[in-house]
């Protein structure tokens, strides 16, 4: 019996300090006080010195008065140990336990209670707690990363104090500078030089600076960061004797920017070439430039003598025709800015990946002709949301004796600009120098649309067809235009080129079937709700004079309307109302 009560106690016991842990280290609140227990203050004097265990945040506690006490119970503070006391407050208590609450400053150190001078009978306190306060600071001003190859990654660590009001809590970064990350660390209540590491992986050659800020349970603290991106490659270039003197000459790329070896596109030399030279063809990838030969990938210097440029290749000189000299030197690259600008009065240019892409041109408010090497949006191409910006595709070609011949475009439905493809442009207002962002530059392979609907044979003089009409994109430059069509001013007319006609790259044109020739031409754009703005054509070579004919609809015969004039006898209602008979 004896034995059980022991066991029973020690039980209650392990309980007890179970619960007090928990009480101190709850799941949703922690303290830096934690007093549960009852205690009592006679008429006049002074409570033991309770310890904070770190910075608070707020104090509770319960509290009461004997029957008829007088009042005079004060809460005091000390932030220098209990070297001296200030009053934090005087609550007036009732004959039952109420809770109280005041919130206090980090600072504080010490908690204690009295009753002063004129204090009667018993005061009681209980249930003393300090929550717990949330606190970051850090010592860390700026991180210096120093040189780092592009798409490696170099890591420093941040140091950080704080406090927690609850375990397990999160630091997590941010970075103005996209190239500078934070691994998101979990932390404990408190601690001192905590290590927060941050990530500096370079995409760009070049320096890179930013702010980091760090966040904690809704505390923050910011730090600057700076690095500098370089990335370099080394090609190995090996002279090899041969007999009869020819020297050959292999090369292996060691690229920092992957970490990978391969082979580069340099080739051999013939062996006309290597009599007593051996020829050592360096030649950078896209987005790379030369900086020199190295003799070791270790040396300071670059060699200045001994392998110099000869184009189209770098060469070195071996001592004996009949036993060259074997030697091993690096070819030395740096990244370059990824970015270009395509310029329409140039034909071509480097397929490769860009952070920038930027087309060199001034489109006009209204009518232009587009056609691009990459796929994109007319929001994408105008940064902006316009009603009046969109792209069309030729559709149909229509034509009657009056008329002549009338070419359809029908806007594309979501401003959708494919590859290589020529469409009609038309802008709100003006656009110059449209950029781009990460975009894969392939080699220009223009296509050629026809149109879908329209014309036959039959109903033209000359034999031709809709599908005898063409339009193609254009990436030439000064593109000769003699007896094609192209839209020629902002208006949208369409003009048929003279013998001194071209047009620049990135551009498009139509190319009229032969039996169209010294036919009357004019265009018509379609929008999505069927709505048809007619274009008067212009002679050869005639400057840029007309304006759009105003908005019109389509009909049938019995009044259904159309998006697109239908063969026979069609009902065109002009903007003032008045209608008219087009036989299609």
């Amino acid at each position: 019996m004896k034995h059980t009560t022991i066991q029973t106690l020690i039980l209650l016991l392990t309980l007890s300090l179970f619960a007090t842990k928990a009480r101190a280290w709850g799941e949703i609140t922690s303290y830096v006080l934690d007093a549960p227990d009852e205690k009592t203050l006679n008429t006049i004097s002074t409570g033991e010195s309770l310890p904070l265990s770190g910075p608070g945040a707020r104090l509770t506690f319960q509290a009461k008065r004997q029957t008829l006490a007088v009042n005079y119970f004060f809460v005091q503070i000390s932030t220098n140990g209990g070297s001296s006391w200030s009053d934090l407050a005087n609550p007036s208590l009732g004959t039952s336990y109420e809770s109280y609450g005041f919130d206090i400053s980090t600072d504080v150190t010490h908690i204690r209670f009295i009753t002063k001078t004129g204090a009667t009978l018993r005061k009681y306190y209980k249930d003393v707690k300090v929550t717990r306060a949330t606190t970051l600071s850090t010592s860390t001003t700026t991180l210096d990363f120093g040189t780092v190859t592009n798409r490696t990654s170099s890591t420093q660590n941040a140091l950080i104090n704080y406090n927690n009001t609850t375990y397990n809590q999160q630091v997590t970064g941010t970075c103005t500078d996209p190239n500078f990350t934070v691994t998101a660390t979990t932390v404990g209540a408190t601690g001192d030089n905590q290590q927060i590491p941050v990530v500096f992986t370079p995409t760009t050659a070049g320096t890179h600076s930013g702010t980091v800020t760090l966040t904690m349970n809704g505390k923050t603290v910011t730090f600057s960061v700076t690095g500098v991106g370089q990335t370099t490659y080394y090609t190995r270039a090996t002279a090899v004797a041969t007999q009869g003197g020819s020297a050959y000459v292999s090369f292996t790329s060691f690229d920092a920017a992957t970490t990978a070896s391969v082979e580069k596109n340099s080739g051999l030399t013939t062996a006309a070439n290597a009599s007593a030279t051996a020829y050592y063809r360096a030649v950078a990838h896209q987005r790379y430039a030369f900086l020199g030969w190295k003799s070791n990938l270790s040396d300071a210097n670059y060699v200045s003598t001994e392998a110099e440029f000869i184009a189209p290749a770098y060469t070195y000189n071996s001592e004996n025709a009949a036993t060259p000299t074997v030697k091993t030197y690096y070819a030395v690259f740096e990244e370059k800015p990824n970015v270009i600008t395509l310029e329409p009065t140039v034909t071509g240019y480097d397929t490769d990946t860009y952070e920038i892409v930027t087309l060199h041109r001034t489109f006009l408010q209204g009518y232009n002709t587009i056609a691009l090497p990459f796929a994109t949006t007319v929001a994408a191409l105008t940064n902006r949301s316009d009603a009046d910006d969109w792209v069309a595709q030729l559709s149909a070609v229509t034509y009657n004796a009056q008329d002549g011949y009338t070419l359809f475009f029908q806007q594309v439905t979501n401003g959708r600009i494919q590859a290589f493809q020529p469409y009609v442009l038309h802008l709100g207002q003006p656009l110059t120098d449209p950029s781009w962002s990460n975009i894969e530059l392939t080699e220009a392979t223009p296509s050629t649309i026809t149109p879908a609907d329209g014309y036959g044979s039959t109903a033209n003089p000359n034999g031709t067809s809709f599908s005898d009409w063409q339009m193609t994109a254009n990436f030439t430059a000064a593109k000769s235009m003699t007896g094609l069509y192209g839209i020629v001013n902002a208006t949208g007319s369409l003009q048929l080129g003279g013998t001194t006609a071209i047009i620049n790259a990135f551009t498009a044109y139509i190319t009229p079937p032969a039996g169209a020739a010294g036919v009357k031409v004019q265009s018509a754009f379609t929008d999505a709700f069927g709505n048809v703005t007619l274009v008067q054509g212009l002679p050869t070579d005639a400057s840029p004079a007309s304006s759009p004919a105003t908005s019109t609809s389509i009909y049938t015969l019995n009044g259904q309307r159309l998006k697109a004039p239908s063969r026979g006898l069609n009902l065109i209602q002009a903007a003032d109302g008045r209608f008219k008979k087009v036989l299609y």
